[in-house]
């Protein structure tokens, strides 16, 4: 079960952090990502992981960075080094398809060896996806509340009977036994719609809360406001910086300094 994995590495590391491996292709030398695109940027993660896994609770590897360049052995690879370092994977994905569409994501996602993705709902199958997930033994987290402001017109001001949209996907989270929601960490989510959806999902849903960092989220508001189940993620301000693992122990800490 995905929450007991993740309050038992959440404990292990005292760390809420998550890092999104996003190694965009600009960053490196032309030769190189040309030549060996997958060895190129394989190596980059891994060494990500092991300059920064010692303050880390989960990797969460963003598909449009990796799926065109690395092949399955090398994600294999990539999960076998982020599940040595005691930490848990996240494909970062936004699956949302047909049921037997995502069944076969599902079963690539499962034999490269993620512990979990995350899943768009606007397909409408919520509680398809996460039983199909839970067949594979793999978790599912489901985009609520996005971090970028153009999220809101279609996630806060459409509504379905008069309910915003993420308060249905949050009640349908809830129904279907999904393992965790996706919100953002930026000024587009106010303390009164974590309230709402946290009750709504109950104690049991983990919140995967992207936005800090360089979309200039506030660490602090979210981490107060969801509590003890929020999953923080960084991913440029730390895979970019000239010392990721310095970087990743001060979020690490101002993340604790607010739990």
């Amino acid at each position: 079960m995905l929450l007991e994995l993740y309050r038992r590495i959440r404990d292990e590391k005292n760390s809420n952090l998550c890092i999104g491996l996003d190694p965009a292709v600009k960053n490196f030398q032309q030769e190189s990502i040309s030549k060996k695109p997958g060895e190129t940027i394989l190596n980059f993660c891994l060494d990500i992981i092991e300059k920064t896994s010692e303050y880390v609770c989960a990797y969460k590897p963003n598909s449009q960075f990796l799926l065109f360049a690395l092949n399955l052995e090398q994600l294999r690879e990539l999960n076998k080094k982020i599940h040595e370092a005691g930490c848990f994977s996240i494909l970062d994905h936004k699956l949302g398809d047909i049921g037997s569409t995502n069944l076969s994501a599902l079963y690539w996602i499962k034999k490269a060896g993620f512990d979990t993705f995350t899943f768009s709902p606007f397909a409408g199958n919520i509680r398809e996806a996460t039983l199909a997930a839970h067949k594979n033994n793999l978790g599912i987290f489901v985009l609520t509340l996005m971090s970028n402001p153009e999220s809101k017109w279609i996630q806060k001001e459409s509504e379905r009977k008069g309910t915003p949209l993420y308060k249905e996907i949050a009640n349908r989270v809830r129904n279907s036994g999904s393992d965790g929601i996706v919100i953002g960490a930026t000024d587009n989510v106010t303390p009164w719609d974590i309230r709402e959806i946290k009750d709504i999902v109950g104690e049991n849903t983990i919140f995967l809360c992207p936005g800090i960092g360089a979309q200039g989220g506030d660490a602090e508001f979210i981490i107060n406001a969801i509590g003890e189940n929020s999953l923080i993620n960084v991913s440029r301000a730390i895979i970019n910086d000239k010392n990721p693992a310095e970087k990743a122990k001060e979020f690490q800490e101002l993340f604790n300094s607010y739990r």
